[in-house]
């Protein structure tokens, strides 16, 4: 599995062990991602910018969970796509995002498209695949504490798009569900909560919890770049913002519907933002 340190792919990682299945993470740098090799689980170093690390990273492998980031992400699952193929991979589950069939633009959507030339890549590759296409995470809202605990106050660039965020954590049962079970090859699962809201709603759920009157305060988007930039490449960093100015423009259209699909595979509904913040309150209390 590739991400096996990120948001989703950590979670991912932890229910297969749980299941007592064998897996194989990739990283580039295990040391630095804190991947320790146990029973039944190895520990490859191997990077998608190196494709030559690749087919030894891939021999003997059976599935494949696939999630990459940001402006490389096509040629990053395209590379990841032509080793799995070659090495006789017989599924792959592929992380992408919402939105992906409406991203005819580049320059409208580029989050949009590099994700969706990655689909491409997977559907042209004749490997059977799985498709999840979640929202926004829930758990981008930690990016939120440090200003709760300061001052109650909560800054992000969208303060009204309705958006049906995710639990990362229906995120990966789906993803180990579309890993371990039948049923699951040629799908795309669109993967959303059980509700819209705004980021001032949001801030509100939060507040109720906390027993805290809390306030959002919308940033512009320049000054979300500059904080993208930490993280993030240039072009990355453009293409999120390209993206998020799309949303204010129509975001509500796509990112506010909701979808059957987590409870269609879990067999309960999307855990609520109420619920993912009340396993989190410990990160808003000061």
């Amino acid at each position: 599995m590739t991400g096996a340190t990120g948001n989703v792919g950590g979670k991912v990682l932890s229910l297969l062990r749980e299941d007592g299945r064998k897996v194989r993470a990739l990283s580039r740098d295990p040391a630095a991602g804190g991947l320790v090799p146990g029973p039944g689980f190895e520990v490859v170093t191997a990077d998608l910018n190196r494709p030559e690390t690749l087919p030894a990273a891939l021999d003997g492998i059976q599935k494949v969970f696939l999630m990459s980031l940001g402006a490389d992400k096509a040629t990053h699952d395209a590379r990841l796509v032509a080793a799995a193929r070659t090495a006789g991979v017989e599924h792959i589950v592929q992380l992408s995002t919402l939105g992906v069939e409406v991203a005819d633009d580049p320059r409208a959507n580029p989050l949009g498209h590099w994700h969706r030339l990655a689909e491409d890549a997977l559907r042209e590759s004749g490997v059977p695949w799985t498709v999840l296409r979640p929202n926004g995470f829930m758990s981008m809202n930690l990016g939120w504490a440090p200003g709760i605990k300061a001052d109650g106050t909560a800054r992000g660039p969208l303060a009204d798009v309705p958006e049906a965020v995710v639990d990362p954590r229906d995120v990966a049962g789906v993803a180990v569900r579309a890993l371990t079970g039948e049923g699951h090859r040629g799908r795309v699962y669109e993967l959303t909560g059980p509700e819209a809201l705004t980021a001032r709603e949001q801030t509100a759920v939060l507040g109720g919890l906390l027993g805290r009157e809390l306030r959002f305060e919308p940033i512009p988007l320049a000054d979300f770049r500059r904080m993208l930039l930490t993280r993030f490449n240039e072009e990355t960093a453009n293409g999120v913002i390209r993206t998020l100015e799309e949303a204010v423009a129509h975001g509500a259209e796509l990112h506010g519907r909701l979808s059957p699909h987590v409870e269609d595979v879990l067999g309960r509904a999307p855990r609520s933002f109420a619920d993912w913040a009340r396993d989190h309150l410990d990160a808003f209390r000061g």
